[in-house]
This record gives C-alpha cells, structure tokens and sequence, in this order.
C-alpha cells in the first residue's frame, strides 16, 4: 500500500517535469532538467527536510503546484541565464574510469534546484530515462545533506571538486606480429617467422613452384550411367574409321605422298651420278658456200660420236649429296606422317564438338519448352488479372533468350557439320548420343617420352641432317674431280681415215668463282643450324601443348562433376521456387525464371567442360604424336 502511494505522489511530479521541458526556457539543457527531477525524486523519499512552513514536510501535491507556477512565470519573465560548472573529464586507469571526488562529509547543504556534485562509477553514458528511473528508484544515501525550496528560481551552482590522486593509466604493449606504420592508418599485419624451412625458387636450387589443386570432394557419376556410357574401344574404333575414311579422300595426304614419290626420285638422281655417264654427238653433212678452199673428201659425210666419263674421285660430293637427298626423303615421309595425325586431331575435335553442340541443342530445346510453358501460364493468368501483365513481359524476355540460345547452339552445330564434310564427305559416323564417355586421361610422363617421336619433331630433325649434308657437298665441289674418259668419232679426215677409240683420265678443277662456292656452303651450314634450333624449340613446343592438354583434360573433366552436382541441386531449387510462387506466393516470378536459367546453364555448363576434356584427351595424343596408334587400338601406356 506504501508503494502504491508513493507512486500516486510520483504522478504529478512527472506531468510537472514533462511541461517544464516543453517549455524550454527554464532550464539551459537536459542535464539540468534531469537534475531538478533526481532532486525533486529524492526530496519525496529523504527523511527529514529543512521545515519551509509549519508543516513538518511538502506533499507531492505542493511541490507539482509549485513547479506549474514557476513555470508560467517563466514564460512570462526572460529566462535567466544559467551558468554550468566545467565538466571534468575522468582518467581512464586499468580500462576502468575512475573519478576520485571529496568525501560526502564536506560537501555543504545544497538548496534545491542546484546541481549536485555526483560520483561516476560507470563510463558509458546511459539514456535520460534510464538516468531518471535508477535515480527514482535507487535509495537515497544517508550520508547526503537535506535539501532547501527556494523560492526564488535563480539557480546556483558549485563547482565540482578536483581530481586527486589519480592513477597513471598503464601502457599497453603491442603485439610482435603487429605494427603500426608511421605513413598508414592501419595496422600492418607481419606474421612471424615460420620454423619449417622453405624451398627455394632460385633456378638449379630447386623445383619450381606450382599452384597447389584444392582439395574438392566431387560426387562421382552412378554407376549405372557409367554402364550406359559408350566403352573407350567403341569410341575408338568408331573414330579411326572415320579417321580412315578423311583419309582415303584428303588432297592434303595425297599431296604429301607424292612429296614422298619426288623426294625418292631425286634420291636416284644423285645415285645415278655414281655410273659412267655416256654421251653420243652426231654432226650432220656440211655444206660449203662462199669463197675459200672447200674440201671435197669423205669428211665431210654425217658422223657419230660416243663419249663415256666415269667419275673417279670427287672427294664426297656424291655421296653428301645422295646423303642429302635420302634425309629429304625421310622428312617428306614424316610430313606425310605429321599431316595424317593433323587430320586424325581435326576430325577427332569435330566429331566431339558435334556431339556437344548436338546434347546442347536438346538442352535447349527442353529450355524452350519450360519457357514456353510459363509464357502461356501466365497469358491465362492475365486475362484474368491484368495487374501480372509485367510478369508476362518477363517471361516473353526469357522466352526470346532461350530462343537465341538455342538458334546459337544449332549455328555452332552447322558450322561444325560444313568442316566435317569437308573433311569426310557424305560419310555419316554414328556418334554416341550419351552425355557421358568412358575416357579417361593418360600418363602424362609417357606421353612426355613419346615426344621425341612426333612426326613433326622428326621431320625438323631430318631437314637439319639433309642441310648438313648438302654442306658437305657443297664443300667437295670447290675440289679437283677426276673422271675417266672414253670416246670414239666416226667422222673422216682429208684422206678418208676414220678415227680410233680413245680414252684418258680428265682432271677439271674451279679454281676461281668468285666466291660463289664459298658463300653456297656457308649458307647450307647456316640453314643446317637453323633447322636444329628448329627442331628444339618445337621440342620444347610439343611438351608444353602435352602438358597444357592434360592439365586441361583432368581439371574439365573434374568441373564438369562440379557442374553435375550443382546441376542436380540447381534443379531442385527451381522446382521448389516454382511450388513457392505458383502455391505460396513467397516467390517473385523473377526468382522462378533465375531458377530455370541457372538450372540451364548448369547443365550447359557441365556438357561443354566435359566435353572440352575429352577433346583434350585427343589432342593430348595428338600433340605427343601417337593419336592414330591410339585409335587403332594399339597398347598405349596408362
């Protein structure tokens, strides 16, 4: 029941305090307010109180009469400036503020309305309400002096005390692994020193550093979609006949094999320089005109001549140059080879970017069909409700989207077809239509050891051998040759004798050509040394396309599990989108239709990756030279 009155007398000082406040002209700020109020709340629950009149105490009453007067009186009269003491600022000792304030015995009597001297124990600042409703409801301490009305609304203030014996903060030492920069605002954050040693990265101290893989954990295909999947013979044998049938019609091979066919000849040709060389001459009868002495025996009768010259010496020309001719044979042949691999590789990645321009075309199409559905879900929805005209405009945009998507995928699938019939013509090859193959990427070191194998890596090798044996040749044809001759004349003299057989050891020798000789052979060597360095930077180039594919092989094949997984939950969460929006309405149309285009380019997306690995997987092969021993199903290390 005490309490009940208490808060009864509490009322109208409340009622009171909110009218001063809106007055505004009282009291400089709310600070002061507050104030007034504690002193006011504290004078109701004080024991004794300073006697103003007979009665031995003030009722709640009184003082809210008291309060509304002065108030008015204040309106009427200029308000009077109030002077505020200077507010100290607390010392932040230990995280804690602390403010050291003179004993409660010393402090004099304060009259009401005046700011008294308060201890702060706390260093956030709390709400006004809170303030007022802890000072209500806090007890007043025994120690305070009482408090005195005054009637006069001038207020006095005291100072507050100064701060004694106030405690150094401590100093904060900041951690090794962080510093502060003089130039930067932010800490710069320096780890310490790791204990484990590190590897170096100079050249010759250690292996080069790579980007780690991550560590993903990949759901794998079921197995009865591995079952399903065409088996890597069957797609291998399926390949090399296509291979085979470019093959038979390619202008390209047939252009290379008789590279092979002219290269064997010039082989004979050189070798032919090897036999006697015989030459016949025959001179018709002259006839004499003019002035002049005219010989009127048989010589001058039509007569034949045979001339044999065997080559006996000619310090190495021929055989460099049959030497040279036999290296340019072997380079025609590994050409002939290189570009039959070249073939196998393009029909091999145009047979799989048609099965995957085809799989995308059906993905297409069921897209097309899903927006077509919606697009007439939603006319029907209109016609009845015309405001959810904006999420047809929607659904159309959509629509028209997966259009073009589809129209791009049948353009790409064109093009495609157009370099497949060039290559094999009205050959049709039975492709797969499964969205997954059983092929998987070989060793990559046996790839590597096959390098040196290449065709191409070959040929370069063996026009470098044929440069250097031209050189040779080049060099033996500024020496002496020696060659042995035989020759007979069966033309007449003047008296009608016919001439013998004859036959000597010719010696021919260029001593002087100006240079040319020279030069000739300086420019076969460089030629030489130009084909090796050839040779090794396409070394060097082969590795690298070997690397790269079977870098690209094994982290396509791994995204496209990454898709697969994300495709399967990309198709729940469109399906539940849709139940959300159609059924609950807590779904926009925008959601469902992201939903739907997500879900799609998951699946286009795990196709084309898929797809691109298996295209690296050839041309893995390919760049190491071994795709048509492959495809003929010759063992291949694994």
């Amino acid at each position: 029941m005490k309490k009940i009155n208490t808060s009864l007398r509490l009322l109208p000082l409340l009622v009171g305090a909110l009218m001063a406040m809106e007055s505004g002209g009282l009291y400089a700020n709310d600070d002061d307010e507050l104030l007034m109020f504690v002193d006011l709340s504290k004078q109701q629950k004080s024991a004794p109180v300073a006697p103003v009149r007979t009665s031995n105490s003030v009722s709640a009453d009184a003082m809210a009469k008291m309060l509304v007067q002065q108030t008015q009186t204040q309106k009427r009269a200029p308000a009077v400036p109030v002077s505020k003491p200077p507010v100290a600022k607390p010392v932040v000792v230990a995280s804690k503020p602390v403010l050291s304030m003179p004993a409660p015995s010393t402090l004099p009597a304060t009259p009401l309305l005046a700011n008294p001297v308060v201890t702060v124990s706390t260093p956030p600042a709390k709400p006004l309400l809170e303030q007022a409703q802890e000072a209500i409801t806090t007890p007043q301490v025994e120690s305070a002096p009482p408090v005195k009305l005054l009637a006069s609304s001038t207020i006095e203030t005291q100072a507050p005390a100064p701060i004694r014996q106030a405690a150094e903060p401590s100093r904060v030492v900041p951690s090794e692994s962080l510093r502060i920069s003089a130039k930067s605002e932010l800490p710069v954050f320096r780890p310490a020193p790791s204990s484990e040693p590190v590897a170096s990265s100079l050249p010759g101290v250690g292996q080069p550093q790579l980007t780690p893989e991550p560590a993903l954990s990949v759901a794998k295909a079921p197995v009865t979609v591995q079952r399903a999947s065409p088996g890597e013979l069957e797609l291998r044998g399926i390949f090399y006949r296509a291979v085979m049938t470019a093959l038979e019609r390619s202008p390209q091979l047939r252009s290379t094999q008789l590279q092979v066919e002219a290269a064997k000849e010039d082989v004979s040709n050189a070798k032919g320089q090897r036999w006697p060389q015989v030459d016949v001459t025959s001179n018709s009868r002259r006839y004499e005109f003019g002035k002049g002495n005219r010989n009127a025996s048989d010589s001058n009768m039509p007569a034949f001549g045979v001339n044999v010259a065997t080559n006996l010496i000619d310090f190495g020309q021929t055989s460099n140059t049959i030497k040279s001719k036999e290296f340019s044979v072997k380079a025609a042949d590994f050409q002939n080879t290189a570009q039959a691999e070249d073939l196998a590789w393009q029909v091999s990645n145009g047979l799989v970017e048609l099965s995957k321009q085809r799989l995308i075309i059906e993905m297409s199409k069921q897209y097309v069909a899903r927006m077509q559905e919606l697009v007439k879900m939603l006319s029907g929805i209109v016609e009845a409700d015309q405001g959810r005209r904006s999420e047809l405009t929607q659904a159309t945009g959509r629509y028209l989207q997966a259009q073009s998507a589809l129209d791009n995928a049948v353009a790409k699938a064109r093009d495609t077809e157009i370099q497949l019939y060039r290559l094999l013509g009205e050959s049709q090859v039975p492709l797969p239509p499964s969205m997954q193959w059983q092929l998987q990427p070989a060793l990559l070191d046996a790839l590597l050891a096959q390098v040196d194998k290449h065709p191409t890596l070959a040929q370069a090798r063996a026009q470098s051998l044929a440069a250097s044996s031209e050189a040779d040749a080049l060099k033996s044809s500024s020496l002496p040759k020696i060659n042995w001759v035989v020759s007979k004349d069966t033309g007449k003299d003047y008296y009608g004798r016919e001439q013998a057989w004859q036959t000597g050891i010719n010696v021919s020798w260029g001593l002087f050509r100006g240079g040319s000789a020279s030069a000739a052979e300086r420019a076969a060597v460089q030629r030489a040394a130009a084909m090796r360095e050839q040779a090794d930077n396409q070394r060097d180039d082969l590795k690298q396309r070997v690397r790269a594919a079977d870098q690209d092989a094994r982290s396509m094949l791994q995204r496209a599990d990454l898709y697969r997984n994300l495709t399967r939950e990309s198709d729940r969460i469109r399906l539940d989108f849709f139940d959300q929006w159609y059924h609950l309405g807590k779904r926009t149309l925008l959601d469902v239709l992201s939903a739907e285009s997500d879900y799609y380019n998951n699946r286009v997306g795990e196709v084309t990756n898929r797809f691109d690995g298996y295209s690296a997987i050839f041309r893995g092969y390919a760049s190491a030279g071994q795709l048509m021993n492959w495809l003929k199903n010759n063992p291949q290390p694994r």
